[in-house]
Formats: C-alpha cells, sequence, structure tokens
C-alpha cells in the first residue's frame, strides 16, 4: 500500500526532529533535497528492476553482464552518474558524509539540467561561517538524517508522483502553523480542500488550456490534469498552463515551484505518452 500523506507528514516531521530543524533556518529545502534525492535514487533502481523482470519474462533467462548494464542505464527519465546513488552517501564514512552527498547531487544535476537548482538547492557542504574548519551542517546531523529516511522506500511501488508536492504542503503548512498566520516569508498555503473546490467548479476540459496567472505552487495546474484524467477518457489536446512560472522561480515563490516543478516533470512522464497532452510550466 502507498505511502499515505498522514504516514509521510509523519516521516517529514520526523527528519526534521533528528537535528535539521533548529540547525538551520529553512530546513524545509534540506528535507525536500534529501527527500528527492532519494526518491530519484529508489525510483532509479525500481525501474531497473522493472525493466530487468520484462526482460526475463520475454527471453526466459537471466540478462548478460552487457545487457544488464543497457538496461540499468536506459529507459530512466533522469540519469544518475555513478557513486552518486543514495546507497553510496549512506555508506560513506561520517567525515566525509557531507562531502559525499554534496557531490551525488551536483553530480545528478549536470547531467539533468531540468534539475539544476532543485536537487542541488541546499549546500551540504557549506562550512561552518565561524571560520573554525567544520562544517556548517554537522555529518553527525546529516547522517542520523539521512539514517531515518533510509528505511523508506520512495519509488513507484511505495508512493505517489506527487510526493514531492505533498511533502512541500506539509512543510508549508507546519510553517504557517509555527507563525500562526497562513504565511511564511511570503509563501501563502492555499489548502488542497480550497484548490478541490475551485478545480471542480472550473471543470477543466480536454481541448481547453488550464492557465494560473499568480502561480505560485503549480498545484492547481497539477489538480486540473488530475481532475481531467479522472473524468475524461481521452486527454486529447488538453493543457496545462502557467505564464508566471519564470516569476515564480526567481520570486517569494521560488522554493515553492521548485517542489511543485519536480511534480510536473514527473506527471509529464506518467501522461507524456500522449503527444497531445503536455504541461507548459514555462
Amino acid at each position: 500500500m502507498p505511502l499515505s500523506k498522514q504516514q509521510l507528514g509523519s516521516l517529514l516531521w520526523g527528519i526534521a526532529d533528528t537535528g535539521l530543524r533548529g540547525k538551520v533556518e529553512d530546513y524545509k529545502a534540506y528535507i525536500l533535497s534529501l527527500l528527492f534525492f532519494k526518491r530519484l535514487s529508489d525510483n532509479y533502481e525500481w525501474e531497473t528492476e522493472k525493466r530487468t523482470e520484462q526482460f526475463r519474462q520475454q527471453y526466459g533467462k537471466e540478462p548478460n553482464a552487457k545487457q544488464l548494464d543497457r538496461l540499468q542505464k536506459e529507459g530512466h527519465p533522469f540519469t544518475i552518474p555513478p557513486k552518486c546513488f543514495w546507497a553510496d552517501v549512506r555508506n560513506a564514512a561520517l567525515g566525509d558524509k557531507n562531502e559525499r552527498l554534496h557531490e551525488a547531487v551536483n553530480g545528478i544535476a549536470e547531467l539533468n539540467p531540468p534539475l539544476r537548482g532543485i536537487i542541488n538547492s541546499v549546500r551540504w557542504n557549506e562550512p561552518a561561517p565561524d571560520g573554525s574548519g567544520k562544517k556548517r551542517l554537522d555529518p553527525e546531523v546529516v547522517s542520523v538524517a539521512i539514517n531515518y529516511l533510509d528505511p523508506i522506500l520512495l519509488d513507484n511501488s511505495n508512493v505517489t508522483p506527487d510526493v514531492l508536492g505533498d511533502a512541500y504542503e506539509y512543510l508549508i503548512k507546519k510553517f504557517a502553523d509555527e507563525n500562526k498566520a497562513g504565511a511564511s516569508a511570503g509563501q501563502f498555503y492555499t489548502p488542497p480542500e480550497v484548490r478541490d473546490i475551485i478545480i471542480r467548479f472550473i471543470q477543466p476540459q480536454p481541448d481547453q488550456t488550464m492557465y494560473d496567472p499568480t502561480c505560485g505552487s503549480g498545484g492547481f495546474l497539477i489538480d486540473g490534469a488530475k481532475f481531467v484524467t479522472a473524468s475524461c477518457v481521452d486527454l486529447l489536446n488538453s493543457h496545462a498552463f502557467s505564464a508566471s512560472s519564470q516569476r515564480a522561480a526567481k520570486g517569494p515563490f521560488r522554493d515553492e515551484f521548485l517542489a511543485r516543478h519536480l511534480d510536473l516533470f514527473a506527471h509529464r512522464r506518467q501522461w507524456g505518452s500522449n503527444p497531445n497532452f503536455e504541461f507548459l510550466p514555462s
């Protein structure tokens, strides 16, 4: 059974309480970077195993070394270079943990331009500002957070494509609750129940373009696409579009936009087999 939103919330707050909350001001950015890295690595291995199993069923034998190498490298929406998987960071020595994590997320970002500034949005290896030669984020804190998240599978067999967006919504709500107001650092949280009411009221249809002129998180666009898929068998000419995405990526909604941008890529892959269905996030 996929990870529920309630379980995801408990997981996220657990990661925050391992030491990130209180050590860095914007702990949600660190949690999202770590979560996405784990999600990407887990799903890469899940996709590889799925393709390998399909090979076994089709040919009735195990793939040889050359075939296995192709199965591991092909059929993925993103590329993960060698030594940049979750296990490589998890198994690194404590003193090397920050550097290995920094190298892994930046190695992935280098080979996947759409992920630049997203998966590597925080500096895991940043030195302490006091000039002591230590890390800003203690390796022990990083290690505990990694070990806390490690047992949770974040591949498609255990989470939905919305996992990053759901994670951000949970964290921004926590920020709002802590501040006793509906905003945190200029980022406004729109409850999914409100989005659901609005989407059901406007009822987006195929052959329509969905436009959000004040897009912050992209949540309305994803929910609109979900409405179309739930209510229509044919997705011909359905578009989700935000002309303000470039502004959102650079303005006060940047973090929220990045989290939702990941979801847009995930959904693009999920629904991208139909050439007439597309997201236009910029």
